[in-house]
């Protein structure tokens, strides 16, 4: 059931995709086992291309992320390539959030272009980094977000949510309606990004209480790797689907 879920964020092999080229590099993604792929730029692959592509290896392309500023500016032009690709999710990565202003600024910015993917025929969300869960007040960036824009949904990067101290399972209970998808990336207890099996992150109960939240989408990030970035995520994968 979850092989069916779960993905990866190209932006874990960005150097191998350029080193490589997109084909080759995702032809080890299709045989690792990954049911799709989240995308962070598509490497100049015309939306035609990149759709055979796909079809040829049996990848969905789940959702993709696209920065603020481009997608407001070529949002006709990134509607049209995902539309080609029957892209899931369109999801902004990262925005102003330094004080409550900007937070208040960057949530009516999001609230628009949310109504507008939707109607679109797209699922929209914001992806967190850790600067979202700082307080201005009695409650987090985020939050505040989620009361401004109530056209946003989430999805939730573990990583970055535990590093702030949040209560991940809490917190998908709490917003479960909002959350689209997990970012699944471990870390020490350091802090520091490393292979998904060998961290402090409890994936099992965290994974679960995404299921029971009604969470359906999955997706393996990595930005380190004790070894080589294929096997990296290949070990990666199996731990999830041996939980």
């Amino acid at each position: 059931m979850l092989k069916k879920q779960f993905g990866i964020q190209l932006y874990s092999i960005r150097h191998e995709i350029e080193s490589m080229g997109f084909p080759a590099a995702m032809l080890k993604i299709s045989e690792i086992g990954y049911a799709g792929v989240e995308f962070a730029g598509t490497g100049g692959l015309s939306a035609m291309e990149m759709r055979f592509l796909l079809q040829r290896l049996g990848l969905k392309s789940i959702g993709a992320h696209i920065g603020l500023d481009g997608f407001e500016e070529a949002f006709d032009q990134e509607i049209e390539y995902h539309k080609t690709l029957g892209t899931t999710f369109l999801i902004v990565p990262s925005a102003p959030f330094e004080n409550a202003e900007e937070v208040k600024q960057t949530s009516a910015r999001l609230n628009e272009l949310a109504k507008r993917v939707k109607n679109a025929g797209f699922r929209f969300a914001f992806h967190n980094h850790g600067i979202e869960f700082e307080r201005d007040g009695g409650q987090t960036r985020l939050e505040d977000m989620m009361e401004l824009a109530p056209d946003v949904d989430l999805q939730l990067d573990v990583y970055w949510a535990s590093l702030m101290k949040c209560d991940c399972e809490a917190f998908i209970k709490q917003y479960a309606s909002r959350i689209t998808s997990l970012h699944i990336k471990q870390m020490d207890a350091n802090g520091k990004c490393v292979d998904l099996g060998g961290g402090v992150l409890d994936f099992a109960k965290i994974i679960q209480t995404g299921l029971d939240a009604g969470i359906k989408t999955f997706i393996h990030e990595q930005e380190e790797f004790s070894a080589g970035s294929f096997d990296g995520l290949a070990n990666g994968f199996k731990h999830i689907m041996n939980l």
